[in-house]
């Protein structure tokens, strides 16, 4: 096997590579190619193409979670961009309010809370529809507020308590809300670290939410989590972090 770069044969190839895109934003058919190709070279990708697919939709990622024991909220979704309207009687069984949220969104963003069947049907003529929606049982304790748990290795390196700083659902940072270090119980790291090996991840965070009874369970699971250098503590140590997992030279 042998890579071009604009028309030039490659012949020294990196032997580690840290994938740096948006899990989101992963278009399947051209970057996992890319990196596929590069795995398949020798090289050490972190994180390697099938964990990248594991995240790169919301559903896939429980599709992966069920079956293991991991708490998950109850949630269901459907194929085809033309089946939303079709499933809001479905979405009934999960009780109002629900969660809405398309499967390739990020950062908080195409996240929403139907109050009722008229407000879902609402919905469906709103949004955009280039990817399916999952829907979601609505875990009203932890409304506002969910932990971020940064993953290295299979050892928790860093969490953080994430809330809303004006009533809405959702907790993400780039969109107003606060993000402060905090402790976690053994469960929690314990519930991070088993979703990270089920994923097949090296650096990931697992975002948790937080029941009444001090249980958790997982809301997402993300290949490349997003952060902000300069204002996130726990950042100074996932580069350290991830030196461990580099290949001997």
């Amino acid at each position: 096997m042998c890579l071009r770069i604009n028309g030039e044969l490659i012949t020294a190839y990196p032997q580690v590579v840290v994938v740096r895109v948006p899990t989101p934003w992963v278009q399947s058919d051209s970057d996992i190619t890319v990196l596929r190709h590069l795995e398949k070279m020798g090289c050490r990708l972190m994180n390697r193409p099938q964990a990248i697919l594991n995240c790169v939709n919301k559903f896939w990622t429980f599709q992966e979670l069920a079956g293991h024991g991991v708490p998950l909220p109850d949630t269901f979704s459907y194929g085809g961009h033309e089946n939303f309207s079709k499933m809001i009687d479905e979405a009934e069984v999960l009780e109002f309010p629900m969660v809405v949220k398309n499967t390739r969104g990020h950062r908080g963003k195409a996240v929403f809370l139907a109050r009722d069947k008229h407000h879902l049907a609402d919905l469906s003529h709103l949004i955009r529809h280039e990817a399916p929606y999952l829907f979601q049982k609505y875990v009203k304790e932890s409304h506002g507020r969910d932990v971020r748990v940064i993953v290295v290795g299979g050892r928790v390196v860093g969490t953080m308590l994430r809330c809303s700083t004006d009533g809405r659902m959702q907790s993400n940072c780039s969109l107003g809300g606060v993000g402060m270090m905090c402790s976690l119980s053994e469960q929690g790291k314990q519930l991070a670290i088993q979703v990270s090996n089920i994923l097949g991840m090296d650096v990931c965070g697992i975002d948790l939410l937080m029941k009444d009874d001090g249980s958790f369970c997982v809301c997402e699971a993300n290949a490349n989590p997003f952060q902000e250098p300069k204002k996130q503590k726990t950042n100074k140590k996932i580069p350290r972090e991830k030196t461990f997992l580099l290949p001997p030279s």
